[in-house]
């Protein structure tokens, strides 16, 4: 190949333009609108979220900390940037499904999938593999 660095710029725009029209890859409104998420995709394909604002974020001039997180390794974990999405596989264009969420307020770690709606995401958590012992949330577009 002559030009190799051509090639490996053409390679860096085309993989950036298909990541800008991702329409997971986005900041979203928490429905409460009390934190924004980040849905990324990571190297191996898969989608992730993790929390990058908070309305009420501190606590005495200090970061609020995860407490109730069931593995104690990971208690203590400010929550600005925790992960709280977790591995989710595109299913088709408007579907992410076989992940995890996690809920801060609870310690719990549930099933999830995530579905696109124009301007909002569906995020369902449920248990036990059964998606109708579950609930749905509605996160909005932050951008």
């Amino acid at each position: 190949m002559k030009h190799p660095f051509l090639f490996v710029l053409c390679v860096i725009l085309a993989s950036s333009a298909v990541l800008a029209n991702d329409p997971f890859c986005r900041v979203w409104f928490s429905e409460d609108s009390l934190s924004k998420i980040q849905i990324y995709k990571a190297v191996n394909g898969n989608y992730f979220g993790k929390i990058v604002w908070m309305k009420d974020g501190y606590e005495n001039g200090k970061p609020l900390v995860d407490n109730k997180n069931p593995n104690k390794a990971l208690r203590g974990r400010p929550f600005l940037n925790m992960p709280v999405v977790l591995d989710l596989e595109r299913k088709n264009d408007t579907q992410l499904t076989g992940g995890k969420v996690y809920d801060p307020t609870s310690g719990n770690y549930y099933n999830c999938k995530m579905t696109h709606k124009h301007t909002y995401l569906e995020l369902r958590g449920y248990i036990w593999g059964m998606s109708f012992l579950g609930r749905t949330t509605k996160w909005w577009l932050a951008e």
